[in-house]
């Protein structure tokens, strides 16, 4: 086995790094998350909550609304086709025993097909991460209104992440404009 020298070291690893503004923002949005869901006592949404806050927070503040603007929409059009996969599943006779392998994949063909015809290409693996939970959260005796109620929750719980994650992102860019308009 070859032993890496020493000097190569500094090679793959960066020592001079320190913590940036993205590394304090991403912290303070999944922070700001855990609170409100402590808030709101919905224990459960806190993982989709917070990676919503982390998936929707990248560098720029510019990109950050695009990407929440995906995000959103990914979301509900996901929820829609999971909320339909489990619609199908109700009628569907061994659906529970194994035929969900055959629909779900249908389900995020069909649901592809929907973001690619709209051009939203952005929001292709949100929606199909959707699709998949609340596809596979939701027990197949349960009905189309407890469904759609799960849905519901799901996109509520990814707008609380994407709308943390904007206004953390945008906030110390608006700081700075009303500092540079009150100096004038």
């Amino acid at each position: 086995m070859n032993k890496l020298p020493i000097d190569k070291v500094s090679t793959l690893v960066d020592t001079k790094y320190r913590i940036g503004m993205r590394v304090v923002k991403t912290a303070a949005s999944v922070m700001l998350c855990l609170i409100i869901s402590l808030l709101l006592d919905t224990q459960d949404s806190i993982p989709i909550i917070a990676v919503s806050a982390l998936v929707t927070l990248v560098a720029s503040p510019g990109d950050s609304l695009h990407v929440a603007f995906a995000r959103v929409l990914g979301t509900g059009i996901g929820g829609l086709f999971g909320a339909l996969t489990v619609v199908i599943g109700l009628f569907l006779p061994y659906y529970a025993d194994g035929l969900f392998i055959i629909v779900i994949p249908i389900m995020l063909m069909m649901n592809l097909y929907v973001c690619n015809v709209m051009k939203i290409q952005d929001s292709c693996s949100i929606s199909c991460v959707v699709t998949i939970i609340v596809a596979s959260q939701i027990e197949i005796n349960t009905s189309f209104d407890l469904a759609l109620f799960y849905t519901l929750f799901r996109m509520r719980d990814t707008f609380i992440g994407v709308a943390v994650a904007t206004i953390v992102n945008t906030l110390p860019l608006q700081i700075a404009w009303l500092r540079r308009v009150l100096k004038r």
